[in-house]
C-alpha cells in the first residue's frame, strides 16, 4: 500500500467516524509511510522533531491508533514495553523475530504459516482470520 492508497482509506474511515482529516493527521500518516523501519509513537514524535516538524507526542499516538484501527498501519509487540508500528509495504505476509538482549528485530517469512493457520481456521469453521506471532531469541551478535 502506498501513501496516497493510505490517504484515500483513512479519509473514509475517518469520514465514517465523524472526523476530520486535518494536517497534523496527514503529516503523521505521510511520516509513517515514509519510515523504512519498525518505530514506536515515541520513536516517531522523535524523527519529526529532527526533522523540525513540531507535533504533540499525543497526537503521534492518537493519529496511529486511528490509522491502525482503519487498517492502514500494523502494529507488532515485540515484547520492549511498547508497541511498534509499520506501513504494509506489500501484501506479503511476514513475522518478525527479535533479539532478548538488544532488541533487534529482523523480518522473516516462514514458509506455508498463512496456508497452515487459514486450514486450522477452517476445520474449526473460523473466517476473516489475523494473527500475530511473536518470535525471539538471542541474535548473533549477542551470542
Amino acid at each position: 500500500m502506498n501513501s496516497e492508497n493510505a490517504i484515500k482509506i483513512y479519509k473514509d474511515f475517518l469520514k465514517s467516524k465523524g472526523l476530520l482529516y486535518t494536517q497534523p493527521r496527514e503529516i503523521v500518516l505521510k511520516e509513517a509511510f515514509s519510515a523504512n523501519w519498525h518505530f514506536s509513537a515515541d520513536e516517531l514524535t522523535s524523527q519529526m522533531h529532527k526533522n523540525g516538524i513540531n507535533i504533540s507526542r499525543a497526537t503521534v499516538y492518537r493519529t496511529l491508533a486511528s490509522m491502525k484501527e482503519a487498517g492502514i498501519l500494523n502494529s507488532v509487540d515485540f515484547g520492549h514495553g511498547h508497541i511498534h508500528y509499520e506501513a504494509p509495504k506489500t501484501k506479503k505476509h511476514h513475522e518478525h523475530i527479535s533479539c532478548e538482549k538488544c532488541g533487534t528485530v529482523c523480518e522473516i517469512e516462514v514458509e506455508n504459516l498463512t496456508k497452515t493457520i487459514n486450514s486450522a481456521a477452517a476445520k474449526t469453521r473460523f473466517k476473516n482470520i489475523k494473527y500475530n506471532i511473536r518470535i525471539s531469541g538471542i541474535c548473533e551478535k549477542c551470542t
